[in-house]
């Protein structure tokens, strides 16, 4: 296992964005320049984005014409013309392989996160090696945070040259910690766990005394999804692997030679799957825990019918809120993870990225690309001339007597979150920022000193900043992936088979279909049917990225 615990950072930057795509009709990449109504020289930036459900606007605005964009053209003459969006990830990225296939020109800018799609982008030669732009014209603080997380940039690191910039993750935004039904653990006098133990004895009473008051049977201890995996982003179960050993299944993991190992083979592992298997005869978990996705498992908790889940600190909003609406009386509080029988603590912990930016070999504008990257970083940083109260009036915040308010219910039309609408598709964040800043606040009880610290942090409420002070208090414990590359040779002929191998093993353990020893049975098919393989592919990728820093 790799672990780490990260401290604060004194600068920080980058974050997300969208993608630039092409029509028949249109070129993708654009170098427009025209006059903007003050007589400014401006640029055109094609992009292209997926527009999902949580993108709002005011009457009369769309992507092409909001706040953001118009805020862009006028301050730093940049004109972006957004040429399609898509719903979701998958239209998306099948629209962009279909302009790939098809010849067509690029945009000028756009994100991905499908390794295997940032691969055959960087293949084609359509887009541009940064490692030369970013020299030239990425701020001071933007290169800090770029020789901060080197291995951001791995995604689309290709025979030693950088092809993306990375749209950083909150570093450990998506880790877990504990939510447990505190009026249930009142009611039954017990204390929150600190342990494995513990935790078995308040799951016990949580399915054998009736915490719900209503004379049935009918409640589980942990809410759990395996479907898609037994480590992941909602109703995760790596915290259980992570109390047996230093590897959480589906991840790659550094051993102290410096190579990579895949986790779920590790014997470590087996005795997870041993402890899974002890709950689920005991009641503990649901049912059909085995074909439960985060969605379908969260069910159980949001219903009434489930005292434990863990999930990361912005389940605040979800599913915690429909818990507590949906059962009334129901009080939920945020607990770090407990200790194995050797006093182990693992997580599953988030990777550095969510997409790479890349851009079309023809793109004449990376210097104005940086300066919006920068000038909307600002308004992180606090220091800002563009963003002093807020993103944008009458949006995120209203001026009253002079000073700004940001209660949603006081702005006319209600809030709207702009930082949707930039580049970037939400106010950016830097790894491990976030919630430095969530802890020191809540330990602190300091005021918020900008608008950034009160809307992303304060207006969540305590409970989200006693959460991610919880998940930051234990980064030491974070089980990152190592593997960000593209799918192997081996992965895309045999990962399937492999995937649906390890996920079909665990859960007929689980189950009690097949018996432990079935593990071992399954690590050796695995290396076999093309894990040495991976294993030595993912290693050869590893050394090649690494070597080129």
């Amino acid at each position: 296992m790799f672990k780490r615990l990260f401290v604060s950072m004194a600068a920080m930057v980058m974050t997300i964005g969208l993608l630039a795509g092409c029509t028949d009709k249109e070129p993708a990449s654009s170098d427009e320049s025209s006059k903007s109504s003050e007589g400014k020289s401006v640029v055109t930036i094609t992009t292209i984005r997926t527009l999902k459900d949580d993108v709002k606007f005011r009457k009369g605005e769309d992507v092409n014409n909001n706040p953001a964009t118009r805020w862009a053209e006028k301050e730093l003459g940049i004109k972006f013309k957004t040429l399609w969006t898509a719903p979701n990830d998958e239209q998306y990225y099948n629209k962009i392989r279909l302009a790939l296939s098809s010849g067509q020109e690029l945009p000028d800018v756009f994100m991905v996160a499908d390794g295997l799609l940032i691969n055959d982008l960087i293949r084609s030669g359509k887009v541009m090696p940064v490692d030369e732009a970013i020299e030239k014209y990425a701020s001071p603080r933007l290169k800090e945070i770029f020789n901060k997380f080197p291995e951001a940039f791995y995604p689309a690191t290709v025979n030693g040259k950088r092809y993306g910039i990375p749209r950083f993750s909150g570093g450990n935004g998506s880790d877990s910690l504990l939510w447990i039904r505190k009026d249930w653990l009142d009611k039954l006098g017990l204390q929150p766990p600190k342990t494995i133990e513990d935790l078995e004895k308040i799951m016990d009473a949580f399915v054998n005394k009736d915490p719900d008051g209503n004379g049935k049977k009918d409640t589980i201890g942990l809410t759990l999804a395996s479907k898609n995996g037994l480590a992941t982003w909602l109703a995760d179960g790596s915290f259980i692997f992570g109390a047996y050993g230093d590897y959480v299944p589906g991840s790659w993991s550094k051993e102290k030679d410096g190579s990579l190992v895949y986790g779920s083979v590790q014997p470590s592992i087996k005795k997870g799957l041993a402890k899974l298997h002890e709950w689920y005869e005991k009641g503990y978990l649901d049912k059909e825990v085995g074909i439960l996705d985060e969605q379908t498992a969260i069910k159980s908790f949001v219903a009434g019918k489930s005292g434990i889940l863990a999930a990361p600190p912005w389940a605040v909003g979800w599913p915690i809120a429909d818990a507590i609406k949906n059962n009334p009386g129901a009080v939920v509080e945020p607990y770090p993870l407990p200790s194995g029988p050797d006093g182990k603590i693992g997580r599953r912990g988030e990777g550095l990225t969510v997409g790479m930016f890349l851009f079309n070999k023809n793109f004449k504008h990376m210097d104005k690309f940086f300066e919006y990257w920068d000038a909307i970083y600002s308004y992180v940083f606090n220091d800002s001339k563009y963003f002093k109260y807020g993103l944008f009036e009458g949006y995120d915040y209203v001026m009253k007597d002079g000073k700004p308010v940001y209660d949603p219910k006081q702005i006319p039309g209600g809030a709207i979150d702009p930082g949707k609408y930039f580049l970037t598709t939400d106010i950016p964040t830097i790894p491990y920022m976030l919630y430095n800043l969530a802890e020191e606040l809540y330990t602190t009880k300091r005021q918020p000193k900008n608008a950034y610290e009160y809307t992303k942090i304060v207006a969540q409420g305590e409970p989200y900043m006693k959460a991610a002070t919880i998940v930051n208090q234990q980064n030491e414990y974070r089980i990152e992936n190592e593997f960000s590359g593209p799918p192997t040779k081996t992965m895309q002929k045999r990962g399937e088979f492999l995937t649906k191998m390890e996920r079909e093993t665990f859960a007929n353990i689980i189950y009690g279909r097949a018996p432990l020893g079935e593990f071992d049975k399954f690590v050796k098919k695995w290396r076999k049917s093309g894990g040495d393989d991976i294993t030595k592919e993912v290693n050869e990728w590893y050394k090649s990225v690494k070597e080129s820093k």
